[in-house]
C-alpha cells in the first residue's frame, strides 16, 4: 500500500514539475467536444435579452470563443495577398472588426439553437503533427420543427502547444474562402478603405439591431 501510494505521489509531483508547455495538448476533437459543453453550459441560463445578464452572458461566450478560434490566423488567410500590404496597425484593425462580426454572429448564432446536437466523425492529423481536421455534423431543428443537419470540418493547428481553429467548412464553403472572395471583391472594386467602412457599417447595423447577424455576411 505504502508503495503504491509513493508512486502515485510521485507522478503527481512530476506533472506538476514538466512546464506547460512542454505537456502534451488535448487532442483537436476533445478541444472542440470541451468548447462546445461549456458554451452549452452558459446558455443553459434564462437570461432576458437586453438585460445585464445577457450582456455578461455574452461575454462569457466571447472568452470561451477566444480559446479555440485563432482570429489573428482567420484574418491573415481571409485578406490573402492583401494582409502583407497592411500596415501592423491596419491588421490590428481589420482583425478587430473580422472578430466582433464573427462574435455578433455565432452568439446570436448559437443563442437560437441552443438544443443543437454535435456529431463527430473523423479526426485527421498531419504527419508533422502540427495541422488537424475535425469532421462532424451539427443538427437542429427548425422553427418549424424540423431537423436539420449541416456537415462540418473544423481545420486547427498547433499554436504554443495549443490547437486552434483558423477555419471552418460548412458543406463545400469554408469561412476563409467565403471572406477572402467577398474582401477581394471589395478591394479590387473600390479599395481597401471602403472594406474596412463596409465592415464597419456592417457591425454597426448588427449592433443596432437594424440588420439580423450572419455567420458569412455580405459586403
Amino acid at each position: 500500500m505504502k508503495t503504491n501510494k509513493a508512486h502515485k505521489t510521485a507522478v503527481l509531483v512530476l506533472a506538476l514539475c514538466i512546464p506547460l508547455g512542454l505537456q502534451a495538448a488535448p487532442p483537436p476533437q476533445q478541444v472542440i467536444q470541451d468548447a462546445t459543453e461549456q458554451v452549452r453550459s452558459i446558455l443553459k441560463q434564462k437570461v432576458k435579452q437586453g438585460s445585464k445578464a445577457a450582456k455578461a452572458q455574452k461575454t462569457r461566450l466571447k472568452k470561451i470563443v477566444d480559446k479555440f478560434l485563432d482570429y489573428h490566423e482567420l484574418s491573415k488567410r481571409s485578406l490573402g495577398p492583401h494582409w502583407k500590404n497592411r500596415s501592423a496597425e491596419e491588421q490590428t484593425e481589420f482583425t478587430r472588426l473580422l472578430r466582433d462580426l464573427i462574435e455578433e454572429a455565432y452568439t446570436q448564432s448559437i443563442s437560437d439553437n441552443i438544443k443543437f446536437t454535435m456529431e463527430y466523425e473523423e479526426e485527421e492529423i498531419d504527419e508533422n503533427g502540427a495541422s488537424a481536421a475535425v469532421m462532424a455534423v451539427a443538427s437542429a431543428k427548425n422553427q418549424k420543427g424540423k431537423t436539420v443537419s449541416e456537415d462540418l470540418t473544423f481545420h486547427l493547428y498547433l499554436k504554443t502547444k495549443e490547437w486552434m481553429i483558423y477555419d471552418v467548412e460548412f458543406g463545400d464553403l469554408s469561412l476563409v474562402h467565403h471572406y477572402r472572395g467577398e474582401f477581394n471583391r471589395k478591394i479590387k472594386k473600390e479599395s481597401y478603405p471602403a472594406l474596412i467602412e463596409a465592415m464597419q457599417k456592417k457591425l454597426d447595423e448588427i449592433r443596432s439591431g437594424k440588420v439580423k447577424p450572419g455567420t458569412k455576411p455580405k459586403l
